[in-house]
């Protein structure tokens, strides 16, 4: 995964960098990067806010030299060293520079290592939000549809996976396109009282974020599809499956979604399909199927 991310990044900084930059920092951070010159390029960044370039320039400036260092850890770690060796440095990246969307990719990585999927939904979210974010993250630079979509499944799965809910409005969960890509379904983890249809109270406060969502969003319809893990009957799990998702659907309508809700039962028939199942205990892959997906119509 680290090594793909980075692959992208270097193909489009080499080969299509800006006919024309604003600032001679930010021409010479690009050449820096290019050149392998970690150094060089931190010091272009260190210099950018008294150099002729813009805010947004500054920025800009940052992130490449973020990108070189990047460029370091994952050569070293395709080289077999561990990503946890550098956590701290990803972390000083963050802090120093504010992204770019590469190092809150990685650190959702480490974060999901110690299983902490509640940090891991966040770092993956905020690496698709910055991602798409055009001024900060222009197209040289930007994750492919490919990858927005990993982006976005990842923090499904994480949030799926954390014990407590992580709000989907958290900087631009709710949003349903980015950067043209639309993603349509969204994997939500309402939880209810096990063997009923009757939310647990993390359920109800997930509901309560997804209705928040939905007014921002304002859909003008949506279906809502029950999954169930494979305990219990097919049947069973079937009619489990769809009365929950009409218990979500009253609960939508009461929060005044103003639009239309279809609802549909899939029991255990389409269990959820994680990055790597290896990774969760059988408890934890349970929780992972069972969701409501919201399809935005």
């Amino acid at each position: 995964m680290l090594m793909r991310s980075l692959a992208a990044t270097l193909f489009v900084l080499a080969g299509a960098a800006p006919a024309a930059a604003a600032c001679d920092a930010f021409t010479g951070v690009i050449e820096a990067f290019n050149a392998g010159d970690e150094q060089k390029a931190r010091a272009l960044a260190e210099t950018a806010g008294t150099a002729n370039c813009s805010a947004n320039e500054r920025t800009l400036v940052g992130r490449v030299a973020a990108l070189t260092a990047f460029n370091r850890i994952s050569t070293a770690v395709g080289n077999g060293g561990k990503l946890s060796d550098h956590q701290q440095e990803l972390e000083d990246l963050q802090r120093q520079y504010g992204g770019p969307w590469q190092v809150f990719d990685a650190l959702g990585d480490l974060a999901r290592e110690r299983k902490d999927y509640e940090q891991a939904a966040r770092f993956y979210q905020i690496a698709l939000e910055d991602g798409s974010n055009e001024t900060l993250t222009p197209d040289w630079m930007a994750p492919d549809e490919q990858y927005i979509l990993r982006l976005d499944k990842m923090a499904s799965e994480m949030r799926l996976a954390a014990p407590r809910p992580v709000k989907l409005a958290m900087r631009g969960g709710c949003k349903v396109s980015f950067r043209g890509v639309t993603i349509k379904k969204k994997s939500t983890p309402i939880r209810y009282v096990f063997g009923t249809a009757d939310f647990a109270p993390e359920g109800i406060e997930a509901a309560k974020d997804l209705a928040e969502c939905l007014k921002t969003v304002k859909p003008g319809s949506i279906k809502l599809i029950g999954h169930t893990d494979p305990v219990g009957s097919a049947d069973a799990n079937y009619k489990l499956s769809l009365a929950r998702a009409e218990t979500l659907k009253t609960y939508l309508y009461d929060a005044g979604y103003a639009g239309t809700i279809t609802t549909e039962g899939k029991g255990e028939d389409q269990p959820f399909k994680p990055d790597d199942a290896s990774a969760y205990d059988t408890e934890t892959l349970n929780q992972l199927h069972r969701r409501v997906e919201v399809d935005v119509q």
